[in-house]
């Protein structure tokens, strides 16, 4: 199975497009599972990991990981309806992924393979949306023959949806910077390796979800389906997904006009402002802009204004909530298996 990775800005529609794959091609999407970064820095504390014993320890403290990180993300809906389409419905089989794997490759090829087979499907795919953009090295090195489909939305729709979230960023500056950097980040990346790099915008998938289907196919090498059916119920994900307000997308058909809010709900001067931090981007995206010079007076004064949205961002709760993410692995082998199980019940409560 070929390690297939949906990367991009978060808001951008990288969940629809999993879902997509995902009732489209057949492969199975379990909801997000954020490890691999975070546990790729800290490989170091978790020793020989050509030993099983250690293979045990950091495959346990990645499940532990993630129940909390489902506990968090979805606390209206409780783990029995959640468990079961994320990873951690392998989680009975964990000491044999753990004995038969090779290095954390191995532990991640084992966990989203024994996934896909429960979910009957032929590969699996996993969507990787993050609030900071990480270097898709940190995929690379432990997964060398991985591919990376880059999806990228109008950054002006992705802030305006961004900043409606209770975890997006809390300044239009400040998503406009993250947005930029995402793209310029997976491009960057992509242009060292185009056999294993793919973008595609979203406004093209809401416009033409089979002939991006098609495309992907195409990317992964394999024979096109035309006429297939697209039904996003058809991902066990999105039909979880679907209810509780962030994902109303995947409720139904492919939405078309889903494009193009930033016309009517942006502000003249918050696009200007959206131009002036993130316009090389979006130019080089092919989205419309002004193309209108900047005076050396607005020049300053919007400069000034991304100043302080990208200081504010350190005073804000939600952005030391996303940075406590990289330092639980170092809690986790801290606290051993004996502990893990009370900060599991500690974060995710009594019902766990």
């Amino acid at each position: 199975m070929v390690p297939l990775f949906v990367v991009g800005c978060d808001r951008s529609g990288t969940t629809l497009l999993t879902s997509l794959i995902e009732s489209g091609l057949g492969l199975a999407a379990p909801l997000e599972t954020h490890f691999i970064p975070y546990f790729a820095r800290t490989l170091f504390l978790w020793g020989n990991l050509k030993r099983p014993q250690a293979r045990e320890r950091l495959l346990m403290a990645i499940l532990a990981f993630m129940e909390m990180l489902v506990a968090r993300t979805y606390p209206g809906k409780g783990p029995e309806v959640v468990h079961p389409v994320t990873l951690l419905a392998v989680r009975e089989e964990a000491r044999t992924l753990a004995a038969g794997a090779e290095g954390f490759g191995g532990l991640i090829r084992g966990l989203f393979a024994r996934y896909a087979t429960l979910r009957g499907q032929r590969g699996w795919v996993d969507n990787s949306s993050f609030y900071e953009s990480l270097s898709l090295e940190l995929w690379q090195r432990h997964l060398p023959d991985l591919k990376v489909i880059h999806i990228v939305r109008d950054g002006r729709d992705v802030a305006l949806s961004w900043l409606n979230a209770w975890w997006g960023p809390a300044t239009l500056g400040e998503a406009a910077w993250l947005w930029s950097r995402h793209v310029r980040d997976k491009r960057a990346w992509g242009a060292i390796h185009p056999e294993a790099y793919l973008e595609i915008r979203y406004e093209t998938l809401l416009t033409q979800p089979e002939e991006t289907l098609k495309t992907i196919t195409t990317f992964l090498g394999w024979p096109f389906e035309p006429g297939r059916t697209i039904d996003l119920s058809a991902s066990p994900a999105a039909r979880v997904l679907s209810t509780g307000g962030t994902h109303d997308l995947l409720s139904g058909p492919v939405r078309a006009e889903n494009r193009e809010k930033w016309r009517r709900a942006m502000t003249p001067e918050d696009q200007r402002f959206f131009e002036f931090v993130a316009g090389e981007t979006l130019k080089s995206s092919g989205y419309p802009s002004e193309q209108q010079a900047f005076g050396l007076g607005e020049s300053l004064r919007l400069w000034f204004r991304l100043l302080f949205s990208l200081l504010r961002r350190f005073v804000t709760p939600i952005y030391y909530a996303k940075k406590a993410k990289t330092w639980l692995p170092l809690v986790l082998k801290l606290v051993g298996p004996a502990g893990m199980e009370r900060v599991v019940r500690r974060v995710c409560g009594p019902g766990r």
